[in-house]
């Protein structure tokens, strides 16, 4: 998984950015993104200061599913 950004034109010109969380997959043999979740604007993610939170709590989860992966690959070799 991975984060994507979208950028879409307006006919002004300007450029709105959206962030998606993505997977790659699969689809009749050729490559395709599934989105995850829609993460919003870019441009108001930034303002309010939630792109960092969302890294801090995906570290955090992502450190308590390695926790458990270990734990686990030690209950399966105990067995």
């Amino acid at each position: 998984m991975y984060v994507r950004v979208k950028r879409f034109r307006n006919k002004d010109g300007s450029v709105r950015e959206y962030l998606y969380i993505v997977k790659g997959v699969r689809v009749e043999g050729k490559p395709r993104q599934k989105v995850v979740a829609y993460l919003g604007r870019l441009d108001d993610l930034q303002r309010e200061g939630a792109i960092d939170s969302l890294v801090e709590g995906l570290a955090r989860y992502a450190e308590r599913a390695q926790v458990m992966d270990v734990a686990e690959d030690l209950f399966a070799h105990a067995a």
